[in-house]
């Protein structure tokens, strides 16, 4: 299986790097894996230092926050600081 076969996909309490059907796009085979929480924070940590070097800031900071009023869940923000 060549890895373009493998696609993200989002379950309803988990994420997966699975393969999905070639019939119906919108099923994943038992060909899957979950991924894990340290994952996806190594992957926004990584992104976080990327944008910080493109955009020559100081100092990259990962603030999350619960605003329900707003409609976010997570909100990711970089602060420059001297």
């Amino acid at each position: 299986m060549a890895a373009k076969d493998y696609k993200i996909c989002l379950a309803l309490f988990n994420a997966y790097i699975a393969k999905v059907s070639k019939r119906n796009p919108n099923v994943m085979l038992e060909d899957r894996r979950k991924i894990t929480e340290g994952e996806i924070l190594t992957l926004i940590d990584w992104y976080m230092d990327k944008k910080c070097q493109e955009e020559e800031f100081k100092d990259g900071v990962v603030c999350f926050k619960s605003r329900v009023q707003d409609g976010k869940i997570i909100e990711m923000q970089i602060i420059d600081k001297p």
